[in-house]
């Protein structure tokens, strides 16, 4: 009966905090988008059934919530004091389910590779640095005020699993050869954008909202905060435009990505002119650029 009823906790805290459909679906968008893409660069055809494609999905979506959980661990005082109602400070959700849950994707990261070669490696580097970062890099003291020394050693995760995804299908004899290190640094560079735009754009908030939270408007000001997201997507359009160059892909889809920087900028502009509450929402259109990302990766 224990059993069933952290289960019952635990389906009460993924439909709150971490909708698992659009999880797995987020993950397997990435997970193809990255693959062809890799595929394209090395002028191999893409198999979108593939095993490999699955696995990379599948890889993408097991990280992503083990650092999810993770974070649910390390914030949970941050989140009793300022976020009472969520799950885990609400008591809704007990720390045991949390662990558990924890140890089973530890667990289904390992079964993901056990059987992957010399992938293993670069899957036993990124678990490492994984929990590095769940014992704040053992300097939790230190770190933990300090918002943009948290950024800079938690968001390597990043390029780290996309070049994890790189060794996997180059393992696993997709690549048809040897990588390319400028097509895969680019590619590895075009997602890290933006996704450390999305970082950044999710803590930024009118000043009028701003609380005990530590946000990056709060410690670079809302124009400060606002010009790092929009460069690491600048840097990002610029690395898809690199890559079209130099691997030959479809330069009509890059409409795709413009259209997503153009989105994002309208929303910046307009949180700038009227910093208030009501347009400090940016989180949507960083996502969207990402989404635009992975389109493009599905297009180009």
């Amino acid at each position: 009966m224990s059993a069933l009823e952290a289960a019952a906790r635990l389906r009460v805290y993924f439909a709150e905090m971490y909708p698992l459909p659009l999880r797995v679906a987020t993950a397997a968008l990435l997970g193809a988008s990255f693959t062809r893409l890799l595929a394209r660069v090395h002028g191999e055809p893409f198999a979108p059934a593939s095993a490999g494609t699955a696995r990379a999905a599948a890889a993408v979506f097991t990280l992503a919530l083990l650092l999810r959980l993770m974070d649910e661990l390390k914030d949970r005082d941050v989140d009793r004091a300022l976020f009472p109602s969520r799950p885990l400070p609400s008591g809704r959700v007990r720390v045991s389910d949390i662990v558990a849950c924890l140890g089973l994707a530890v667990l289904t990261w390992i079964a993901l590779h056990v059987d992957s070669g010399p992938a293993a490696l670069s899957a036993a580097a990124v678990l490492a640095y994984a929990l590095l970062m769940f014992r704040w890099f053992f300097v939790r003291g230190w770190m933990r005020p300090r918002l943009l020394a948290t950024l800079g050693t938690h968001t390597p995760v990043v390029p780290l699993m996309l070049l994890h995804l790189a060794v996997l299908f180059a393992t696993s004899g997709a690549a048809g050869g040897p990588l390319r290190p400028t097509a895969v640094a680019l590619l590895v560079g075009q997602y890290w954008g933006a996704v450390f735009a999305w970082e950044i754009a999710r803590k930024i908030r009118a000043p009028e909202d701003e609380d005990g939270y530590v946000t990056y408007s709060r410690r670079l000001g809302p124009g400060g905060a606002v010009a790092l997201a929009i460069a690491a997507q600048g840097a990002s359009v610029a690395a898809g435009l690199a890559l079209t160059a130099s691997a030959g892909l479809r330069p009509s889809a890059l409409v795709v990505l413009f259209g997503g920087l153009t989105l994002c900028g309208f929303a910046y502009v307009r949180f700038l002119v009227h910093p208030v509450a009501a347009h400090s929402r940016l989180r949507p259109f960083a996502e969207a650029f990402s989404l635009s990302t992975c389109a493009w990766g599905l297009l180009a």
